[in-house]
Formats: structure tokens, C-alpha cells, sequence
């Protein structure tokens, strides 16, 4: 009996763990947001100066102004035009389904010599949106990287993530009084 609780409890770590890993384009190496975009890597920062001094990778702790900043890893995507779209997520099975109607913000392409491309935008919603980051070159290569992000709803996740860590400490503590206090306890049978 033991052993079942343990694997579920196991289980529904590596679940838990697993959600917060999965999520898209955007992923932390080394200490930093990296996001590839066909062969190469953009850095990925985002702030909220107003709310925070903290940087985020992915989700958008709070709704208000924004300010990303992509940083090309490669010369490659120096030489591109890089376009950037956030759409609102509304469960379209395709990005393209109603585009223009779904766009939170655009920035159309342009060449970034430096590598550095930023832009700000007051999120006024919670909810999930998608990124979209496309590079074209002039010989015609084109690169799109996707990353879905939720604003103002990190609270939430960390709630159930607490919450979750909570229970199976209380569980665990339960299960190692019972074995080491209750059960010697017991007369032998």
C-alpha cells in the first residue's frame, strides 16, 4: 500500500514539474531565456518597471506596461528582418485562423544591426497569448519561433504548485510518525 501512495505521489510530482518545464519556444539555459528560432537563438527578457525590478522568461507575472527584449545570438538574424506578433490565444487550432482579429500588438519586420530588438505594450487582459517571432532573409529563408505565455496568472500556478508541495509534505510526515511511532507501538502478534 505504501509503495502505490509513494509512486502516485511520485507520479503526480513529475506531472506537476513537468507542466512548468513545458512551455514552448522560450526555455532557461544557463541562467538565461533562450529561444530558437530555426537554427539559431534569440535571448528572451521581459519587465514589468512599474510593478518589479524581477525579469521574467515566460509568463507575464501581472497585467500593465511591458517591456521585451530579444537579443539575436547569431549574426544570422542581424542580417534578417525580424517581425514580432502576439495574438490573443482564444483556442484557434491555427495561428493564422483570424489573424488580423486576434492580434494584441504587431511590429512589423525590420533589420536589427545590433541584434537588439524591443518593444513595450501595456497588457490590460489576464490570459494566454501566443508569440510569434519571424526572421526572412533576403534570399528568401524564413524562421518562425512560437511560444505561448499566460499574463496575470502566475499567482494561480504557484498557489497550486504550493499548495500541491504542502499535501505531500503532510503526507509524507503522516507516513514516517505512523511507521516509526504507531506501528512499534504495536504488540507482535
Amino acid at each position: 500500500m505504501k509503495r502505490i501512495l509513494l509512486a502516485a505521489l511520485a507520479v503526480a510530482a513529475l506531472g506537476v514539474s513537468g507542466e512548468a518545464y513545458a512551455h514552448g519556444g522560450v526555455s532557461l539555459d544557463q541562467g538565461q531565456c533562450i529561444m530558437k528560432i530555426g537554427p539559431d537563438t534569440m535571448s528572451f527578457t521581459g519587465y514589468q518597471p512599474i510593478k518589479s525590478r524581477e525579469t521574467f522568461c515566460d509568463d507575464i507575472p501581472d497585467v500593465g506596461p511591458t517591456i521585451i527584449v530579444l537579443d539575436a545570438q547569431q549574426d544570422e538574424l542581424r542580417d534578417m528582418a525580424l517581425e514580432i506578433r502576439i495574438l490573443r490565444n482564444v483556442g484557434q487550432k491555427d495561428d493564422k485562423e483570424n489573424m488580423e482579429a486576434n492580434t494584441e500588438i504587431y511590429v512589423a519586420p525590420k533589420k536589427y544591426k545590433t541584434g537588439t530588438l524591443n518593444f513595450e505594450y501595456n497588457f490590460a487582459k489576464e490570459g494566454n497569448y501566443i508569440g510569434l517571432v519571424t526572421a526572412k532573409s533576403d534570399d528568401g529563408k524564413e524562421y518562425t519561433s512560437r511560444f505561448p505565455f499566460a499574463v496575470g496568472q502566475t499567482a494561480g500556478k504557484d498557489m497550486t504548485i504550493t499548495i500541491f508541495f504542502a499535501v505531500l509534505a503532510v503526507v509524507g510526515f503522516g507516513l514516517a510518525y505512523k511507521h516509526f511511532f504507531l506501528d512499534k507501538k504495536k504488540p507482535a502478534a
